[in-house]
């Protein structure tokens, strides 16, 4: 799943709304008034919490894997094979989650001498999950033991056919689990009921890790110190795949960025120089970073070509092959720029005259190129706010992905609608599935009225900002406690701050396509002044009445430039205060 889907376009809401004020103190603390309320609102209510939240320890934050209640198993089927020099098969996935959960097995195994084949199938061709033609080409190869990752807690027949194949299959995965699971000889899943391990959130790559940490723990312990190298692609896979960045996945992120910025990974580094990416050991990059620069060049090549070009870019060793990699992961990344642009404009003119009235939006066209349709149904629901199914239409069938909304559990919407479905899995806000084209009207009328039993009046259009501050308020001291937030992304969004009747002292359109602006916010003495950028908001700028009384909903951040650290406000979203009451 690419992140940059929930994050992309400018979207207009209806209306601001606080979040509730908690009438508490944390005690034991002297925290500011502002800290500790964003913490309140976070569900931190002890010192220990708070602790645990800012300063999060690998050692003492990394559950054990042997929690799982197959681990065990999956460990001693690994010594059997290294003993026996078996041929290790792994089915990775075409997404960025997927190359980064089979670069890691699959370079973690092969640094102590296993013999591994890997299998990245072809998103346009094979679809999600896993399929007959890898199982028999790990069969030829000689394959006795296969690893599924990202993947394959719903392949039941699939997992059969391995088994008659004579190859022993090991589902590692993160996904939501049928009722009816495959007959594996191991499955590593959070999500699968019976398991002890206590962090469910866990994206196909963090499962991956926990193997690779299980089979170093017992077979090589001398050598689990080298982990730490792999939480570079751990780090990408799980912001990639919009996992909640609370718990585990936290702590997996933050020491990640900290190895990011000294990666050893010579793809990294010369993606970094392809893309512009401003990343290196004096600069360590924020989650935001990679959702926005890191995580989409890893999604591209699955979307435009093959997802292999990905991982062979994360394998390589070689400087002059990963700059030819790198610069080819750049243009693909650049083509599926200009193409989500073209398909989104045209969904959306569909959407304004066909859907305005339903609950649910999907739309099959024959031109969509299935690479990209998850990403235009993120942009679709997110501007909507309704559950979005993108599909591409082939002769008998359509294949598509899924985004939705708060409320809506986009895999309970599939499960009801399943009798129409040829395949579907996923997770709570994104799914696939595959469906015949003469079922495709019976499923559109079956979703939508499954949604709009759930949300009969549909989703408040409305977003929520954290707090209320003052100019006299916004300082080194506070951006410095801020960062103790990071890194921000899914269930730990960056705090959104309302700066109430505030002076536009100066406007300057900024970048190309006159859309951003750069503004100096004073308060009305003008004794106090920030700098702040907005992007794609001069038009809401020009149509403000009055600049002298205007209201700002921002976060407050630090810019760099030129070796010069100054706080600066991102602007989120401005009205004049004759033009628009908040």
């Amino acid at each position: 799943m690419d992140v940059s889907m929930f994050f992309c376009g400018t979207i207009a809401f209806m209306k601001w709304k606080p979040k509730s004020i908690i009438n508490k103190s944390i005690k034991d603390t002297s925290l500011e008034p502002i800290i500790e309320q964003l913490l309140l609102q976070r569900g931190f209510y002890t010192k220990d919490d708070i602790e645990k939240f800012f300063n999060p320890n690998f050692d003492n934050d990394f559950h054990d894997p042997f929690l799982f209640k197959d681990m065990n198993t999956v460990v001693k089927r690994v010594a059997l094979a290294y003993k026996n020099k078996e041929s290790i098969g792994i089915f990775g996935d075409h997404d960025a989650d997927g190359v980064c959960s089979a670069t890691i097995l699959a370079e973690g195994l092969e640094k102590r001498g296993c013999e591994v084949v890997v299998y990245i199938p072809d998103k346009m061709t094979e679809g999600h999950g896993i399929n007959y033609a890898a199982i028999n080409e790990f069969a030829k190869k000689g394959v006795t033991l296969m690893f599924s990752v990202d993947c394959g807690t719903s392949n039941v027949a699939e997992v059969a056919y391995a088994n008659e194949k004579g190859i022993n299959v090991i589902i590692t995965d993160h996904h939501n689990a049928p009722e009816i699971l495959p007959d594996a000889f191991a499955i590593i899943n959070p999500r699968i009921k019976g398991n002890a391990y206590p962090f469910t959130e866990l994206s196909g790559t963090a499962v991956a890790f926990k193997v690779l940490h299980a089979i170093y723990s017992r077979l090589f312990p001398l050598e689990i110190h080298q982990l730490k190298w792999f939480l570079d692609v751990v780090c990408v896979g799980t912001i990639a795949d919009c996992m909640p960045l609370i718990g585990e996945n936290r702590t997996l992120v933050k020491y990640g960025l900290i190895v990011l910025s000294k990666t050893r990974r010579i793809g990294y580094q010369e993606l970094f120089i392809a893309g512009n990416i401003a990343i290196s050991p004096q600069r360590m990059p924020t989650a935001t970073l990679v959702a926005f620069h890191v995580a989409p060049r890893i999604n591209a090549p699955g979307r435009m070509s093959h997802a292999k070009h990905a991982y062979h870019l994360l394998r390589e060793i070689s400087p002059h092959e990963a700059r030819t990699k790198a610069m080819m992961i750049e243009k693909y990344n650049n083509d599926r720029k200009i193409i989500t642009e073209k398909i989104t404009r045209e969904v959306d003119l569909i959407v304004k005259k066909e859907f305005t009235t339903k609950s649910c939006i999907i739309i099959a066209g024959e031109n969509y190129p299935i690479g990209i349709v998850g990403i235009v149904a993120g942009r679709i629901a997110e501007k909507y706010k309704k559950p979005t199914g993108i599909f591409t239409k082939q002769e008998l069938e359509s294949r598509g992905s899924f985004r939705s909304v708060t409320g809506v559990h986009i895999v309970d919407m599939l499960t009801a609608c399943g009798d129409l479905l040829i395949k579907f899995g996923g997770h709570e806000k994104a799914a696939g599935a595959i469906i015949r084209n003469d079922n495709f009207d019976a499923f559109c009328k079956n979703a939508d009225a499954f949604v709009h039993k759930l949300l009969p009046h549909g989703l408040e259009v409305a977003r929520y900002y954290d707090h209320e501050i003052q100019l006299a308020d916004i300082s080194e001291a506070l951006l410095q406690k801020l960062t103790l937030f990071e890194p921000y992304g899914e269930a730990n969004e960056e705090p959104i701050f309302l700066l109430r009747d505030v002076v536009l002292a100066d406007v300057r359109v900024v970048g190309s396509g006159q859309l951003h602006v750069k503004i100096k916010v004073s308060n009305v003495k003008q004794d106090q002044m920030v700098d702040a950028i907005g992007f794609s908001l001069k038009k809401k700028c020009d149509a403000i009445t009055d600049r002298n009384h205007v209201n700002i909903f921002c976060h407050v951040q630090k810019n760099s430039w030129q070796g010069r650290d100054t706080i600066q406000l991102h602007i989120i979203d401005i009205y004049g205060i004759l033009d628009r009451n908040v």
